[in-house]
């Protein structure tokens, strides 16, 4: 019986460790995010933001092709951040970060520094941007 129970305890256990935390899934996409623009990796970046995503600026697909053409237009870009804060409420979060980003283009370059915001959604398993708050 004592072994039964043991099993069981060591079941959940590595079910639970396997299964990664609502505030660690949504670091995962902000990370991703990252990663997209120093990739340039547009499916990528994308990938980040819900179907329904709004902003002042338009909608997803409007975000995707001002994005084509910063990845098209700049040779390189590096993109950092830091001071990380995830508040999640139900099936939404914010989080907000402070960043730079630095882009070059034939051997000039410009930095870029402040504070972002997002509101993200659990869609089905995954987080996902839906809006730059």
């Amino acid at each position: 019986m004592k072994r039964h129970r043991f099993f069981i305890l060591l079941l959940v256990l590595v079910l639970w460790a396997c299964s990664a935390s609502d505030e660690e899934q949504i670091r995962q996409v902000l990370d991703q995010r990252g990663e997209a623009f120093k990739k340039k990796d547009l499916s990528l970046y994308v990938s980040c933001f819900s179907m329904e995503y709004q902003d002042k600026d338009g909608d997803l697909s409007t975000l995707q092709k001002r994005m084509e053409g910063y990845f098209k237009s700049f040779d390189r870009i590096d993109y950092d951040y830091w001071d990380r804060s995830i508040q999640k409420e139900g099936e939404t979060a914010t989080a907000t970060q402070q960043f730079h980003i630095e882009v070059e283009k034939g051997g000039g370059k410009n930095r870029y520094s402040g504070k972002e915001a997002f509101l993200l959604g659990k869609e089905g398993k995954r987080w996902k941007i839906l809006r730059g708050l």
